[in-house]
C-alpha cells in the first residue's frame, strides 16, 4: 500500500474537498468489503429513500444531484434485488412514489449501523463537543457548496 504521508506539508495547502472526497473512497471501500449485496452509492440511495418518505424520482434525482435516468437505473437495479418499490401516485398519474420494502429496511439499518461503527472510528481522538462541531461545519459547509 502507498504510503500518503499525512504529516508531509504539501497537505496544507489542499482543499478541504480533497480530504472529504479521500474520506469517502476510504468509506466506499470499506462498504465493498463489508456489505456485498449493495454498491456503496446504494446507501445514499437507500437512505434518502428512508429518510424523505414518498419521495419521487424526479425529486431524488433533483436532491442528488443526479438526472432521473441515472436514478431510474439504480432503482430498478434495487426494485430487482428487492430493496425497494416504487408506485404510481395516487393523485399523479406519471409520478412514480419509492419507498423501501422490509428487506429494504433491513439492509439500511444494516448499513447504517456500519457506517456508524465507521465513523466511531474516525472520530474515536475527538471529544463530543468537536463531533458536534465538525459535524455543524459539514453542514454548513454542505448548504455553502448547494448554493454554489
Amino acid at each position: 500500500m502507498v504510503d500518503l504521508n499525512f504529516d508531509d506539508a504539501v497537505w496544507e495547502d489542499m482543499p478541504v474537498f480533497y480530504f472529504i472526497n479521500y474520506i469517502n473512497l476510504i468509506h466506499d471501500n470499506f462498504l465493498k468489503e463489508n456489505f456485498k449485496d449493495i454498491a456503496p452509492r446504494d446507501f445514499t440511495y437507500l437512505s434518502n429513500i428512508y429518510f424523505h418518505k414518498d419521495i419521487s424520482q424526479k425529486e431524488l434525482a433533483d436532491l442528488l444531484y443526479v438526472s432521473e435516468s441515472n436514478v431510474t437505473q439504480i432503482i430498478k437495479r434495487l426494485e430487482k434485488k428487492g430493496f425497494v418499490k416504487r408506485e404510481i401516485a395516487k393523485n399523479d398519474n406519471g409520478k412514480k412514489i419509492l419507498s423501501l420494502t422490509d428487506k429494504g429496511e433491513s439492509a439500511f439499518n444494516s448499513l447504517l449501523n456500519l457506517v456508524v461503527n465507521f465513523e466511531s472510528q474516525l472520530f474515536k481522538d475527538y471529544s463530543t463537543e468537536d463531533k458536534e462541531k465538525f459535524r455543524e461545519m459539514m453542514l454548513h459547509y454542505c448548504k455553502n457548496a448547494a448554493e454554489y
